[in-house]
């Protein structure tokens, strides 16, 4: 199932990463809001995971939280959710950096949002390596070790998604997204939550031994008072 959409893929002409184009929706003297997804498939693109660069993987709504709040203060930008703000700067930068948010942004800011337009930061494509996951962005250089057809599916899936989305293709869009969400399941391994240490749970064995024996001792010696045991020594 997964070679024939890549088949698809690769029987499209390239498109660049990303490509911008020079028309923006809305005409006249009034600047037009920025374009976005809408808030159904933001947020659906938003369940792809993502590689931090340091071994962390999380969903992509996670970071879209933390860098619109960094960004705007809060997880919201003018009715627009974090999502719809993160994949506007993805995929309809040229309305976006318009914004005050943007450009009052310090320079560090304005870099974060350069490197995830660019596809940077975007580790969103997994390829088991032996016994480990490698993740890979779609700018990055993929090692001649992954056949072909990986190699071409995780340079150039990006910018036909991208080019779909400024068509307006919505459920085409929701397609890409689809596929790529089950690239993930397949190549990206397990994400089972980490399970307890064994000094955990010789901890937690001890802590309710502790506790049932002071349970029993109280309960002991409210029996012996009852019963007028009580004895001095």
């Amino acid at each position: 199932m997964l070679k024939i959409y890549l088949i698809i893929w690769l029987q499209i002409s390239s498109l660049p990463l990303l490509a911008l184009q020079t028309s923006k929706a809305g005409t006249g003297g009034e600047a037009a809001s920025p374009r976005s997804l809408p808030q159904a498939q933001a947020a659906r693109f938003c369940q792809l995971f993502v590689n931090d660069g340091e071994g962390k993987v999380y969903p992509l709504s996670l970071y879209a939280q933390h860098l619109v709040t960094m960004l705007c203060g809060q997880p919201s930008y003018s009715g627009y959710t974090a999502e719809q703000v993160f994949t506007g700067l993805i995929f309809y930068y040229e309305d976006w950096i318009r914004e005050p948010f943007i450009l009052e942004a310090d320079a560090d800011r304005q870099m974060l949002v350069h490197e995830l337009h660019s596809g940077g930061t975007l580790r969103i494509f997994p390829h088991k390596n032996g016994q480990t996951t490698d993740w890979y962005a779609p700018t990055d250089r993929i090692p001649a070790t992954i056949d072909a057809e990986h190699r071409r599916y995780i340079q150039e899936v990006f910018s036909r998604l991208n080019s779909e989305v400024r068509a307006g293709n919505t459920k085409t869009v929701d397609a890409y997204i689809d596929r790529m969400l089950e690239y993930q399941c397949q190549f990206g391994g397990s994400r089972q939550a980490s399970q307890p240490s064994l000094w955990a749970i010789i901890a937690i064995f001890f802590v309710i031994s502790f506790a049932f024996c002071s349970l029993i001792r109280t309960f002991a010696s409210k029996i012996s008072k009852k019963c007028g045991l009580n004895h001095t020594e």
